[in-house]
């Protein structure tokens, strides 16, 4: 087996420093990830997602194995091809990131409107703070989406891209934080406005008794008067 040591290269200052900030941008797309496979209703790992990575990982040693290659002399070839592998791993960890904040949205979205047909729309008007402000934020945040996604092919914007979807995401999970935060007094207004309609059906019973007997007495009563 070759000494990978002997004669090795290494990295430019320009590549390591892509190096760091590709590890860095894996980092962040690990988080959403795991938060997109935390929120998804059955925990499943998205397989769109895997294969990004996938692709990544072989760009990633491609450069990896030009620079540690001790067979090969530095050239101005290995540099751009380096540098041409470097970009498409890039590529493909931003893809797994706006994949994963897609499924995150989307099992957001079902989370929401599962735990909001639980409850009639007066009681979430009542104690959700700001419920129909939410909704409408929802419902835009959901179209910017469409932008997003036309968006996240690798560019000069695409960082800024990505972090508008993320506080785009962040926005939608703190609705979904408040709704479940708001159970506990939905389940009790519920559970009081049921109460109360108990009540009223049970005073409407017994007015529609007390109506009955009246009128049964009354009509009793007349027909004795009629016929003495």
């Amino acid at each position: 087996m070759t000494d990978a040591s002997v004669g090795r290269p290494g990295f430019t200052e320009e590549e390591a420093a892509r190096l760091a900030a590709l590890s860095q941008l894996y980092s962040e797309a690990k988080s959403l990830i795991l938060y997109a496979e935390e929120v998804d209703p059955d925990a499943r790992s998205n397989l769109q997602i895997i294969k990004e990575l996938r692709d990544a990982f072989d760009h990633l040693m491609r450069a990896i194995s030009v620079r540690f290659d001790a067979s090969r002399s530095p050239v101005d070839d290995d540099q751009a091809y380096c540098s041409n592998n470097l970009s498409k791993a890039e590529g493909h960890v931003y893809r797994a990131a706006f994949d994963a904040l897609d499924g995150a949205l989307l099992s957001l979205r079902v989370k929401i409107a599962e735990v909001a047909s639980q409850y009639p729309l007066e009681a979430l008007s009542q104690v959700v703070p700001d419920y129909w402000r939410l909704k409408r934020d929802l419902e835009r945040l959901s179209t910017q989406v469409a932008e997003h996604r036309a968006g996240k092919d690798v560019g000069r914007q695409i960082i800024a891209t990505l972090d508008r979807y993320v506080e785009d995401v962040t926005q939608v999970k703190c609705f979904y934080d408040e709704l479940l935060g708001c159970a506990p007094l939905l389940d009790e207004y519920v559970a009081k406005a049921k109460r109360e309609q108990l009540g009223n059906d049970h005073r409407l019973f017994w007015v529609s008794v007390m109506a009955a007997t009246i009128g049964a007495l009354a009509g009793g009563a007349l027909a004795w008067f009629a016929g003495g």
